[in-house]
């Protein structure tokens, strides 16, 4: 019996102690540390220049407001907005009948006038040969200087120019009449896209309100204001990035064509304006850019991918990998940055390298594994 309880002891010691070391494994399986992927980058000194993102309005280089020259009512519409025009093609046609009336008018005062001037002639032609027979028979002592005199000042009398004076009158209230009836015709003076159209038929045009826009954009200008911390950066003939999303996401070039040597007196701002080339139409006149302009830059200096700096807690920090395969935070302070680098003043060393994809996951002393195209 002693046997048998002694062996029944041993067993149950056996049972614990295999329960004991089974827990224990399962224990350690538990809490067994993952390894987070990550990829880093070097910190590499390079070139870098801080860009600046400038709002503006794009609108052709040479846009024309269209304003009517007399008020009329409108008869026809021959374009509408988008349609390409040529320089001299009609836009718009307005009622000319009260202008030809007029024309029709100041054509029978010209008609009168140049009569008046063909019989003044004739009176004149024939004062003059008055005259002479009139000298004539004074120095033959046949005429009186009194009638001498007569003669003399019927002649002055028609030679005073008052008939071509009245006709040249005629002839220019007649081109006036006719000018008038020209703008009853609305037409292009470039050649260009139709903008806008103001005016729908029987509308009245107005000289103080535009009828029509029209914008040759195969050449856009952009104008926006930069501060004066700012403006001493840029200079003319500087090649920038625009970006006009309604076209695309992909910046188009451009150029610095001027930039304002005095201050816009209520904004305090200076005006500067980038001109870039549209050969396919692509962006329209109106639409909303973003101009990109270097200001600050530096050569060779040390940075590190955007991607790679965190801001935490007022900080900015980077995560690198030690020996043990362990991220460890390091407080850097940066400068300046462009779309894809920002410079590190200090904390970091030229060749160290960072994590840039799973550093948002990480913290000082997680295990993580480094791999090639990206955090998982």
């Amino acid at each position: 019996m002693n046997k048998i309880k002694r062996l029944a002891y041993i067993l149950l010691v056996l049972v614990l102690a295999l329960s004991l070391l089974s827990g224990c494994e399962k224990e350690k399986e538990v809490v067994k540390e993952t390894e987070l992927s990550v990829s880093t980058v070097k910190a590499e000194k390079r070139n870098i220049a801080q860009a600046v993102k400038y709002p503006g309005t794009v609108r052709g280089v040479n846009e024309v407001y269209i304003m009517a020259k007399v008020p009329a009512r409108v008869t026809a519409i021959y374009v509408k907005p988008g349609d390409r025009v040529s320089a001299g093609q009609t836009l718009l046609t307005l009622d000319s009948s009260d202008y030809e009336s007029t024309i029709r008018n100041a054509e029978a005062v010209v008609a009168l006038a140049e009569a008046g001037k063909k019989t003044h002639e004739i009176q004149l032609e024939n004062a003059r040969l008055g005259y002479e027979r009139i000298q004539k028979l004074f120095d033959a002592g046949a005429a009186s200087q009194r009638d001498l005199e007569a003669a003399k000042s019927a002649v002055e009398m028609l030679e005073t120019g008052s008939t071509e004076a009245s006709l040249e009158q005629a002839r220019a209230a007649l081109l006036g009449a006719q000018t008038q009836l020209s703008h009853c015709t609305i037409t292009s003076p470039i050649s260009g896209v139709v903008g806008s159209v103001n005016l729908s038929l029987g509308d009245t045009a107005s000289p103080t309100s535009p009828a029509a826009t029209v914008s040759d954009t195969s050449r856009l200008e952009i104008e926006t204001l930069v501060s004066e911390s700012e403006v001493s950066y840029i200079k003319t003939g500087t090649e920038v990035n625009v970006l006009v999303k309604a076209a695309g996401e992909k910046p188009f070039k451009g150029k610095v064509d001027s930039v304002a040597s005095v201050a816009d007196p209520m904004k305090r701002n200076y005006t500067v304006k980038v001109v870039l080339d549209n050969p396919d139409n692509k962006i329209k006149s109106g639409m909303f850019a973003e101009v990109v302009i270097s200001t600050v830059s530096k050569d060779d200096v040390l940075t590190v991918a955007l991607a790679a700096v965190i801001p935490r807690s007022g900080r900015q920090i980077v995560y690198t990998v030690d020996n043990k395969n362990r991220a460890r935070e390091i407080e850097v302070q940066t400068g300046l940055r462009d779309n894809n680098y920002v410079e590190i003043v200090s904390g970091l060393k030229g060749g160290e390298k960072v994590i840039t994809k799973g550093n948002t996951l990480v913290n000082n002393g997680t295990l993580v594994r480094v791999v090639s195209g990206g955090a998982k």
